[in-house]
């Protein structure tokens, strides 16, 4: 190779070098700015549980719809054609959506069941209570 070459390798390394540790140090000041306590990461996941769950809720109820209609157009092929398509694959269709349709409503019922009416979170000041009285 070439000393012009080799000349040009160096500095792009030593240029690649300096942008590389340069994004580290500004990456830590940027991200060093506010601190992350315990009771920012549990309200932090609290949140995000609270967000998983109402999404799963609303998947739920939606494929509970989609698996009624599903039944009812197997209904409509047995109608049809029964020898092809039996009557059981429609009615198991038709209880899967059921349950999934009515699942969202079973866990605040359940969850109101087991653990009385009001069901309350545990928080900061929840944890220190309950760690005073040890």
């Amino acid at each position: 190779m070439s000393k012009e070459k080799i000349r040009f390798l160096r500095w792009g390394f030593l240029l690649r070098l300096i942008v590389v540790f340069g994004g580290l140090f500004c990456a830590t000041e940027a991200l060093a700015v506010t601190q992350l306590t315990i009771a920012a990461i549990q309200s932090n996941v609290g949140t995000g549980i609270t967000s998983i769950a109402i999404v799963m809720e609303d998947i739920a109820l939606i494929s509970g719809i989609c698996f009624i209609f599903a039944s009812f157009f197997k209904f409509h092929q047995h109608k049809q054609n029964p020898t092809q398509v039996p009557l059981n694959q429609g009615v198991a269709l038709l209880v899967i959506g059921a349950g999934l349709a009515v699942f969202p409503h079973l866990l605040s019922t359940a969850t109101q069941g087991v653990f009385g009416t009001n069901v309350g979170t545990v928080g900061a000041t929840t944890i220190k209570s309950y760690i005073s009285k040890s």
